[in-house]
């Protein structure tokens, strides 16, 4: 009985080391398709090795290339809160924050065909890129992943100019404190934008109408040092 049962088990393991090999060559040949099925199929099967957390790794890959968001977002959240500790959890973060420009991008050409403003619309998923750079950038920083990751931080400027439709909102109803906590918010969390220096007018503006003529000097003596260019 015994010996039938270590047979058994150096079956599976041969049959899964070989199911492993064929998925990794699938990847390689940039059969995505057939590869995530013969993953999934590994993944069900509850192995120790090859380890689940490879397997994650390689769907992430093969549904990314897929151009499957919806997939890759789902193993990418799923590998964050179950392996927070993984050597290669910096490049998880960084297949994130990439997952959701791609989203935003999406997001992007649907606004653009229904003729709406792009920079009305809230930039969630440009949101979640951003603070997953930065997040990789702050924990990781020697990772091969952050120099990319700090190129890609320019999506302040798409959050940035949400935020100044915003302001222009509340202009338009004369909300001058909303419009002044606003434009506090921007010059904190992004104070090297353009929007942020155009947002500055509607804040000296704001100060002017709320009878505060010195803190309205003071933001115009900022933007005359900070001009729109």
């Amino acid at each position: 009985m015994l010996s039938c049962t270590y047979a058994s088990v150096d079956i599976l393991n041969n049959t899964t080391h070989n199911l492993y090999k064929s998925a990794q060559r699938k990847l390689y040949n940039t059969d995505y398709k057939e590869a995530t099925e013969d993953l999934i199929s590994l993944l069900n099967l509850y192995l120790l090795d090859p380890c689940p957390q490879q397997i994650y790794l390689d769907l992430i890959y093969a549904y990314y290339k897929l151009n499957d968001l919806k997939s890759t977002n789902h193993y990418i959240e799923y590998f964050l809160k179950s392996y927070p500790n993984h050597k290669h959890f910096d490049y998880v973060l960084y297949m994130r924050g990439v997952l959701n420009m791609c989203l935003d991008e999406d997001n992007k050409k649907l606004i653009k065909y229904l003729n709406i403003n792009w920079f009305d619309r809230d930039p969630m998923y440009a949101c979640i890129a951003f603070h997953t750079f930065s997040k990789l950038i702050h924990q990781y920083p020697n990772s091969q992943y952050s120099a990319d990751a700090y190129k890609r931080l320019i999506l302040k400027n798409r959050i940035a100019e949400h935020e100044l439709s915003i302001v222009k909102f509340y202009a338009k109803k004369y909300a001058y404190i909303s419009v002044i906590v606003r434009v506090e918010k921007m010059l904190h969390q992004f104070p090297d934008t353009q929007a942020t220096r155009k947002a500055l007018y509607y804040m000296q503006q704001a100060y002017r109408n709320i009878y505060l003529p010195d803190q309205a000097n003071k933001v115009a003596k900022i933007i005359a040092t900070n001009p729109v260019y």
